[in-house]
């Protein structure tokens, strides 16, 4: 679930939903942290990096356009898995629209 929202709400709701179990391994971060362990130390983005957080984020709060666009193209690019994961958007305005393109299916409301 990647969502402006703030962390703490985010967090609540995707438990409600059943995005998140009490005691699995997964991450719940924001669009700061998701930066953070993305990039190296020129600001570069590296998808080495983004395969060690794709596979176990299952909330990213407080996420920019960019953020968003940026987490499609890393879990499209990964070879992380032996096959390639389909990555499907929904997004409710225009800054959604790198995403929604770049996603194999994308559903604009």
């Amino acid at each position: 679930m990647v969502t402006g929202d703030n962390i703490n709400t985010a967090r609540a709701i995707a438990a409600k939903c059943g995005i998140i179990h009490p005691g699995d391994d997964f991450l719940c971060i924001d669009g700061k942290e998701f930066n953070r362990r993305i990039r190296n130390e020129k600001g570069e983005i590296e998808q080495e990096r983004i395969d060690k957080v794709w596979p176990k984020l299952r909330v990213l709060a407080r996420s920019s356009p960019t953020d968003k666009h940026t987490l499609v193209k890393g879990i499209i690019d990964s070879t992380v898995l032996e096959q390639r994961q389909v990555v499907a958007v929904t997004g409710d305005g225009t800054n959604d629209g790198p995403a929604l393109k770049k996603a194999d299916v994308g559903f604009a409301m």
